[in-house]
């Protein structure tokens, strides 16, 4: 005799159909962005190669030499979170699986991007005084950098929270047995 099939939480069927929502919509925007990029915008730019302004700083030379991968990257990752988040939806054990990574490279992508952030946003003073703006100018942006700094470390740490809040419902008794496959 077989055991009777789990019930289905409103949990993973919410969190599915968010991600569904969410995902489809990004992999929609990011392949029409990765389209016009191809076709339009890397031409374009191929052609009439304008050198970067001397004297900026690191990150943004490894921005521009690096701009197309930042697109396609997107578009993978959320084609990669739709089908997962599909998976999820009808209950299959691999898409839980995928989903609890995503969650995890989710958490580590906030954390790398606050890293980056600060690195990118502390090169801004430098980049503004070789572009000739008025010492004024870099009293107020400064300050300006600074709120954006810290706001951004907020809502990148309330992500962590909750992408392991999310990881941590997943991987719960109750929830793996809906994964469980029936006999």
């Amino acid at each position: 005799m077989s055991a009777p099939p789990p019930l289905r939480s409103t949990f993973v069927t919410v969190l599915a159909w968010v991600f569904i929502g969410m995902a489809g919509f990004a992999t929609l925007i990011s392949a029409l962005q990765n389209l016009m990029l191809q076709w339009l915008f890397l031409p374009m730019m191929q052609q009439a190669q304008p050198p970067l302004p001397p004297g900026l700083p690191a990150p943004t030379h490894w921005i521009f030499g690096h701009f197309a991968w930042f697109f396609r990257a997107f578009l993978l990752v959320s084609t990669v979170t739709l089908v997962a988040a599909i998976g999820l939806l009808r209950r299959h054990e691999w898409a839980r699986r995928l989903f609890i990574g995503l969650m995890g490279f989710a958490i580590a992508y906030q954390l790398l991007g606050l890293v980056w952030q600060w690195w990118f946003m502390g090169s801004m003073p430098g980049l503004m005084q070789a572009s000739g703006a008025p010492a004024e100018m870099d009293t107020v942006m400064l300050g300006f950098i600074r709120a954006m700094q810290v706001f951004a470390t907020l809502m990148a740490l309330a992500f962590c929270v909750l992408f392991g809040w999310i990881i941590r419902r997943l991987r719960s008794t109750p929830v793996r047995d809906e994964f469980r496959p029936l006999r």
